[in-house]
């Protein structure tokens, strides 16, 4: 299933990139530095988060660029531009890049069965696409590594174990957030190119596009100016130890960068391909890697979709990719502005610190984007005939349950316990504490198949 919704204004927008020079860069006024300041300086003190860095692209310049607090709780040594954050699942955003790359030159296809490349894979298992795996539209099931090693024979290893029931959706049928998927699809990349993912990606994008301190692998991020991960425990924070590192996890969520180099590679990335006047990726690639592909079970037209290793979403009429990521110790955010050429690169050293009331603030003083609107008055109450359309059990594998019921006058979700849902819109509902999920009809079934919150998308039983 191939989903091709590409903007026009991006492609205007890119032709013009490949044809002429860059837009006239305008600094950021002394106010509106001021301003990120104090916020990112605020959230930081509330977080807790030891450190951080902050770096703002506009019109193909990189207008701030700063470092705030510590590497690391245990010694007073700052963070720079150039300090590594372990980048968590925006390292998606990264294979899904160098997948483009190597399509754009001829050594893989995005659209043949990943059987081609991968050829000790389960049979059900190697129907599926790579542009499905990038899209999270491959049917696969959401999981914890089932190999824990450093070797760079993990991912392999992991998966040529894998049986069928991997598939927990037939492919193309829906959307459905996956890490198992992106680690099948650096595998691909593994094996197309002839060299372990960690050396792949570095050789074949890295280093190409000036990440010359990029990394997968700890042990060379520990010989560089590299942030220490803290989570809180007891109340206390600490420094995490061991550091997570897993090689079969790799394409998912393990890449190493700063500030520095990510404002490098977003502005290659919002110029078209373009490093100055040289050219270092391919147009093709970058309009495909900013292209909307797959809606979002329940979002309208206008809506959040995802393309290759990116959200894309309309705020206020602009349109914006960006991913975030948390690996154990760390958070991270990356917001495209193509329009303007511009991003917002977020980086910390506490786990699930992504900054989201700065990468607002500066969406908001340094683009111009709104604020998010208030969420809609919710819809009139279900009837029980309605009711029925919802009700039942979805599971996605081992890993999710939810049993949909009708108390006589609501639905009620449970989980681990019982949750009284609200209507919102159209096969949209949100509990009391707020948390949206949306079920998802196929055509001619008057019962809902599957069951969406929290970007797992869950299957309803038959019986």
């Amino acid at each position: 299933m191939r989903h091709a919704a590409s903007s026009g204004v991006l492609v205007l927008l890119l032709t013009t990139l490949s044809a002429g020079p860059t837009l006239a860069r305008a600094p950021l006024s002394p106010e509106q530095e001021a301003a990120i300041l104090r916020t990112v300086q605020d959230e930081l003190r509330e977080s807790g988060a030891p450190g951080a860095a902050v770096a703002v692209v506009r019109n193909g310049e990189t207008v701030f660029l700063r470092a705030f607090g510590q590497r690391s709780s245990e010694e007073r040594i700052p963070v720079t531009p150039d300090t590594l954050f372990r980048l968590g699942s925006t390292t998606k955003m990264l294979t899904a890049l160098a997948a483009l790359d190597a399509a754009s030159k001829g050594r893989l296809g995005l659209d043949v069965p990943v059987r081609t490349y991968v050829k000790d894979l389960h049979p059900a298992l190697g129907k599926v696409t790579l542009r499905q795996l990038l899209s999270h539209t491959a049917g696969m099931r959401e999981a914890s590594p089932s190999v824990q090693s450093k070797d760079d024979s993990a991912l392999a290893d992991m998966v040529r174990g894998w049986k069928g029931d991997y598939l927990f959706a037939p492919p193309g049928d829906v959307f459905s957030y996956s890490g198992p998927g992106y680690w099948l699809a650096g595998l691909v990349l593994e094996r197309v190119h002839g060299r372990p993912y960690a050396d792949t990606m570095r050789e074949q994008l890295f280093q190409p596009l000036g990440l010359e301190r990029g990394t997968l692998r700890p042990l060379e991020a520990l010989t560089f100016d590299v942030s220490q991960g803290h989570e809180d425990s007891g109340g206390v924070l600490k420094v995490v130890r061991p550091m997570a590192e897993n090689t079969a996890m790799y394409p998912a969520g393990s890449a190493f960068s700063s500030a520095r180099e990510l404002a490098r590679l977003t502005t290659i990335l919002v110029r078209g391909g373009l490093d100055g006047e040289r050219r270092v990726l391919p147009e093709a690639v970058v309009r495909e890697f900013f292209t909307a592909h797959v809606p979002l079970p329940g979002a309208g037209p206008e809506e959040a979709r995802y393309g290759f290793g990116l959200v894309r979403m309309r705020i206020g009429g602009t349109e914006v990719f960006e991913h975030g990521g948390v690996r154990r110790g760390y958070g991270s955010h990356i917001r495209f502005l193509p329009e303007q050429q511009g991003a917002i690169i977020l980086l910390t050293n506490k786990n699930g610190v992504t900054l989201r009331d700065s990468l607002a603030h500066i969406s908001r003083t340094v683009f111009g984007l709104p604020e998010q609107p208030e969420p809609p008055p919710d819809a009139p109450p279900l009837t029980a005939a309605e009711a029925e359309r919802y009700t039942g059990t979805y599971t996605h594998a081992d890993l999710a349950r939810f049993a949909v019921s009708w108390d006589g006058t609501r639905l009620v979700l449970t989980t681990d316990a019982a949750r009284p849902l609200q209507r919102v819109r159209q096969d949209g509902f949100r509990t009391e504490d707020g948390q949206e999920l949306v079920f998802v009809f196929k055509p001619g079934q008057p019962k809902a198949r599957y069951l969406h919150m929290d970007l797992l998308t869950a299957v309803r039983s038959r019986r």
